[in-house]
């Protein structure tokens, strides 16, 4: 009996014919130039004592190679040998080609016990595997450049012309009164030119107290920054009677980036007395605190700013030119308000009263606005903030300005620290292997600020395809040995690191060296091999400790010119994945994270041949994307998989390709070198019926597959 090895079929089988001669015919695919060695069948005696050899009796076709088959470990047929000796059954049938073309040996197959001696026909043929399918991998480079460019011009001017009694201007308004004897009105004789917007107050309330206010919407301009140049010019003056304990202000109303809302009023005065200050913008004249004419205002409560800027003036003069944001910060100016008080009155219009004529109003800057795909988390004293500057930046401005100030002033870090962060989340997730970043950022300090400061920009990384950061790759420079730097993506504000960072499982830090008030500094950043897919990029500043009132004591960097360069396309066509992170990058296709790439199995297909590195599987898959059978790698260290089990296949640094062939409930793996030959092989059966075949990869895991072929 000649029996057949069928679970390696259709890549290599057997069958026999009965006719007027008995024929056993054994058939072999193989892959062209490489060296292929099966047990293809075994002799078996019915009883023992029999011996048997192969002997060639004809030649056919070009195999274009060397060939062998054996017979017992005995060589028996070569493309230079006809025949063997005489083996003991049962005997294994070794079929061992490197060859190129099909070819066909006849032979008998020749049995003898004692005197007794018969043959049979056996018909050997081998036919070169054809390429049915090939996949090779090409994405080019694509950048996201960002020159935080969020803010839009501004140009406003207002002379009073053509306005009226019914429109005092041409922005959303409001009119407040406090009292019975105060007029906002339009003077048509007086302006510089005529005409003018004029405040005519007395103090006639029952507290003696007058207001009279035009309270004006500036969100009709857009996010009007602080940064922006606001002036308006001034005619003041007053009617027999009056007691001169006058003021007028310009009341703004600023929205900080955090929220909050601060109000700021600059202040002109003409007397001795003493008087109040009153909030105007919310539509009702609220005192908020008390004003020394001549001085200056007394204890104003938290969130209310008065600055005096001198006497009132009477002749056409500047009443305020500049931006506020010395006063208040970085904010957007919601509405400004033009107001005049009185305190004491004589009854009547036009007795006892003074007035202000207001000529000329002019807003020239910028509406600014945070991006929307960019998150801010801050601590700290009152100006610690994120927001777009106009005017600063370490190349062009706008900038990404990140402002901080210290929590606490103990001089304890962990109590102590105050951070800026801003947030940039990337469009879509790329993967973060072989992407590189570069952002330069302008480090700015104020005089009484201690050298207590980091800089950061933080990477923020998915290593396991959920869809969140959980790895934070930060590059950080300080100005001293005591520092603080913390997290951006992960727990946003948590304190990671005090004066000496080191590496976590979900941090890892990579210190850039130091930097000096005046300079900017540029963050060059190559993430290499880095498993993952990179989420959005993080820019953070924490003063370690220390602090003072408004901008005293705080520092900033401004951050400009970021460029991220990634090479990310779609799976070709026919591919699909199961999981997050698979693209085609550079010329190879990248698996990361938890992710199955994978395609149907080809029609008539034999064999799967793939070259690829990395940490990761390659494998054939059921239709649950289980694995059936297919090969760990490592490095160069290899495991076969046939299920949920691994055999270790050792370490082999000559590895190049790894072959799969599902056969007929046989999953055959081969792992070969460059040229072809077999470092090592492993065979299990399976039951399941394959579905696809592709990579796979787990959190933390990185794999680049540079090509597929697909022969039978």
């Amino acid at each position: 009996m000649k029996d057949f090895n069928a679970s390696l079929y259709p890549l290599a089988r057997g069958w026999y014919q009965l006719s007027d001669v008995n024929i056993t015919y054994y058939y072999m695919k193989f892959m062209p130039g490489w060296p292929e060695q099966y047990v293809v069948g075994r002799f078996r005696a019915r009883d023992p004592g029999w011996s048997a050899r192969l002997v060639a009796v004809s030649r056919a076709g070009n195999p274009g190679g060397t060939y062998a088959i054996s017979l017992g470990g005995q060589p028996q047929i070569t493309d230079q040998q006809d025949a063997g000796p005489f083996v003991p059954t049962t005997a294994q049938l070794v079929w061992t080609t490197a060859t190129t073309g099909r070819y066909s040996v006849l032979a008998r197959a020749i049995f003898q016990q004692g005197g007794i001696t018969a043959w049979q026909w056996v018909n050997f043929t081998a036919e070169p595997m054809q390429r049915l399918y090939q996949q090779t991998f090409s994405c080019g480079v694509s950048s996201i450049s960002e020159s935080f460019n969020w803010c839009s011009s501004v140009q406003y001017n207002y002379g009073w012309t053509g306005a009226s009694n019914t429109t005092l201007i041409n922005l959303p308004y409001q009119v407040v009164t406090y009292g019975p004897e105060a007029w906002v009105e339009v003077s048509s004789s007086v302006g510089n030119p005529a005409p003018s917007l004029r405040l005519l107050v007395d103090g006639a309330n029952s507290d003696l107290y007058g207001v009279a206010a035009l309270v004006i919407d500036l969100t009709a301009l857009g996010q009007v920054s602080t940064a922006s140049t606001f002036s308006i010019e001034h005619l003041y003056g007053w009617i027999g009677g009056d007691t001169r304990n006058n003021i007028a202000y310009l009341e703004f109303k600023v929205r900080r980036p955090d929220g909050s809302v601060v109000k700021l009023y600059l202040v002109r005065d003409d007397g001795i007395l003493t008087t109040q200050i009153f909030d105007v913008v919310e539509g009702t004249a609220t005192a908020v605190c008390s004003y020394s004419v001549g001085s200056g205002p007394g204890s104003c409560p938290a969130g209310h700013v008065v600055i005096r800027l001198g006497t009132l003036s009477t002749s056409w003069s500047t009443f305020y030119s500049g931006s506020i944001d010395s006063y208040v910060g970085i904010g957007v100016v919601e509405k400004i308000a033009l107001v005049a008080v009185d305190r004491f009155s004589g009854r009547n219009k036009w007795r006892a009263d003074f007035f202000v004529y207001w000529d000329n109003f002019a807003i020239n800057g910028w509406s600014c606005t945070l991006s929307s795909n960019v998150a801010t988390y801050t601590r700290g004293q009152s100006l610690t903030q994120v927001y777009v500057d106009p005017r600063n930046s370490p190349s062009t401005p706008p900038s990404l300005a990140t402002e901080v100030d210290a929590y606490g002033n103990t001089g304890n870090v962990n109590d102590d620290y105050g951070y800026a962060v801003a947030v940039y989340r990337l469009p879509a997730p790329i993967p973060a292997a072989g992407t590189a970043i570069s952002v330069r950022g302008l480090y700015q300090r104020d005089s009484n600020d201690a050298s207590n400061n980091a800089a950061f920009v933080s990477v923020g990384v998915d290593t396991n395809g959920d869809g969140a950061v959980d790895m934070e790759y930060i590059y950080y420079r300080t100005d001293g040995t005591t520092y603080a730097i913390v997290s951006s993506f992960i727990n946003p504000g948590q304190l990671i690191c005090a004066g000496a960072c080191a590496d976590t499982t979900q941090f890892k830090f990579i210190a850039l060296g130091s930097m000096a008030s005046e300079n900017s500094y540029a963050w060059s950043i190559s993430l290499g091999e880095t498993p993952g897919a990179v989420l959005g990029v993080a820019f953070g500043v924490v003063d370690a400790s220390g602090y003072a009132d408004g901008a005293s004591d705080d520092f900033w960097v401004f951050w400009d010119d970021l460029t991220i360069t990634y090479s990310a396309c779609g799976l070709p066509s026919g591919w699909s994945a199961s999981g997050k992170y698979a693209w085609q990058s550079n010329n190879y296709l990248l698996a990361t994270g938890s992710v199955v790439v994978y395609r149907g199995l080809v029609p008539n297909a034999l064999t799967y041949l793939s070259n690829f590195t990395g940490v990761g599987a390659f494998a054939v898959f059921d239709s649950s994307f289980n694995v059936i059978f297919g090969v760990f790698k490592t490095g160069s260290s290899f495991s076969a998989l046939c299920g949920p089990s691994a055999v270790a296949l050792g370490t082999l640094p000559a590895a190049k390709y790894v072959e799969l062939r599902p056969l007929n409930g046989f999953g055959d793996v081969i792992i070969r070198d460059q040229s072809g030959a077999v470092l090592a092989r492993y065979g299990c059966t399976y039951s399941t019926t394959p579905q696809y075949v592709g990579y796979k990869t787990d959190a933390g895991q990185i794999l680049k597959a540079y090509s597929i072929e697909t022969w039978g």
